[in-house]
């Protein structure tokens, strides 16, 4: 009789969560989503993340998101070099995701267990070819078409266009906002400043030379959404080494960069009255730095070091003097990679989010060898933050269920409650 109640329980349990916006066993953590941005059918996966140490796939998980993701056989630089692929709307209505393979940005609806529902017309066109990258500015949504897929025809140039985002969650595009960049330069990132006045991008690839000196762009946000570009854009970084991962202090005019084939983060002062970006100093981070996130207070900023598995901590209670405290190497990066005659690392890792309480880091590997034969490293890192702001890895890595071909991006986290 016990049996009986105890598996009934869970049959309403699980009933009420397919129904979606029914309270659950996420009540008791997060959910976290990211997307398999697999070339064959694009999807976005979702997690509970219950009582800081379980991952329980969601019912109804994955979540098609009616695209494609793109296929990156040889791991070449350009195609996954991107950030903010997924994010939640800040009024926490409506996710999007990015399918890079066939020129769309899918909007679901979330309900209150976390699933998921695409709203009536999506997924809806990119307005380019290859979108990578999603900021959001009130209504209006900003889009990055990279033009980089390895396996289609990349004829139009790369662009920022700009949507509208209605009340149902469908996107329509704003008239004129398309602003077109250089061919080849790989633009990975849309990030809109903290007062929303401006939009920022890296051109990783830009001004092309080897090795690449990458360059950065300043947009001012009109009133009617359309960018202008700021005097001065694009600017090219003080040193060869790429331009790769944007991210603003909360708390200060400060924006970093990274600068992946040097090493290093660079800090800019930025202009609060015209938007332009004053090159200050930079700080060592670790080989491939790409992609970087501060915590909601700004007193710490984060790194990811794509190229040794490996995430850099600094204090930046002063916003523009990073000042260095950990390197955490994650679990489980893959066999070593130069034993077995690879010149490529097996996994590196490419994504990053806070949950909501700011108290867990959600970290993406992706399998980046050519070599498909060694094993599957696509992983979710589960990280915990202490007070100080240092972190640690208590629990082992999930394995992403998908190919080791593919390589899984943008990750996000929700709180249910």
């Amino acid at each position: 009789m016990k049996f009986s109640l105890y598996f009934l329980s869970l049959a309403l349990l699980f009933s009420t969560c397919n129904k979606g916006g029914g309270n659950n066993a996420a009540s008791n953590g997060d959910i976290v989503y990211f997307e398999t941005n697999d070339a064959n059918s694009n999807a976005i996966l979702a997690y509970w993340h219950i009582n800081d140490s379980t991952l329980m796939q969601l019912p109804g998980s994955p979540f098609s998101t009616g695209g494609l993701g793109i296929a990156n056989p040889t791991q070449g630089l350009g195609p996954d070099d991107d950030d903010n692929q997924v994010r939640i709307t800040s009024d926490g209505k409506f996710l999007l995701a990015v399918n890079a393979g066939s020129n769309s940005i899918t909007v679901f609806r979330i309900y209150q267990d976390g699933s998921l529902s695409a709203v009536p017309g999506s997924p809806f066109p990119s307005g380019g070819q290859n979108p990578v990258s999603i900021g959001e500015n009130g209504k209006y949504l900003y889009v990055v078409n990279k033009a980089i897929n390895p396996e289609a025809d990349n004829d139009p140039d790369p662009n920022y266009t700009a949507f509208v985002i209605h009340d149902d969650g469908s996107l329509s595009p704003l008239t004129n906002s398309t602003f077109e960049t250089t061919p080849g330069t790989s633009p990975s990132q849309a990030l809109v400043s903290r007062d929303g006045r401006f939009l920022f991008g890296a051109d990783f690839l830009g001004f092309l030379s080897v090795p690449p000196l990458g360059t950065l762009r300043s947009f001012t946000i009109k009133t009617n959404g359309t960018l202008l570009p700021v005097a001065g854009t694009p600017l090219t970084i003080p040193q060869a080494g790429g331009a790769l991962g944007l991210w603003q202090n909360p708390k200060g005019n400060v924006l970093y960069v990274g600068f992946p084939l040097a090493g290093m983060i660079g800090v800019y002062d930025i202009d609060e009255a015209t938007g332009a970006l004053n090159f200050s100093s930079s700080v060592a981070s670790g080989a491939a730095v790409c992609w970087l996130r501060t915590n909601s207070e700004g007193s710490n900023l984060y790194s990811l070091n794509s190229g040794e598995n490996t995430i850099s901590v600094y204090s930046t209670t002063t916003p523009s003097s990073p000042s260095f405290i950990q390197k955490l190497a994650l679990k489980d990066p893959g066999p070593d990679y130069t034993a077995l005659g690879m010149t490529f690392p097996t996994s590196e890792d490419f994504s990053l989010s806070f949950s909501p309480s700011g108290k867990t880091l959600y970290v993406i590997s992706q399998y980046t060898n050519p070599d498909f034969n060694v094993g599957n490293y696509n992983l979710l890192h589960v990280l915990r933050i202490a007070m100080d702001g240092k972190l640690s890895e208590t629990t082992n890595p999930m394995q992403i269920p998908v190919p080791n071909t593919v390589r899984p991006q943008g990750v996000v986290s929700y709180d249910p409650d």
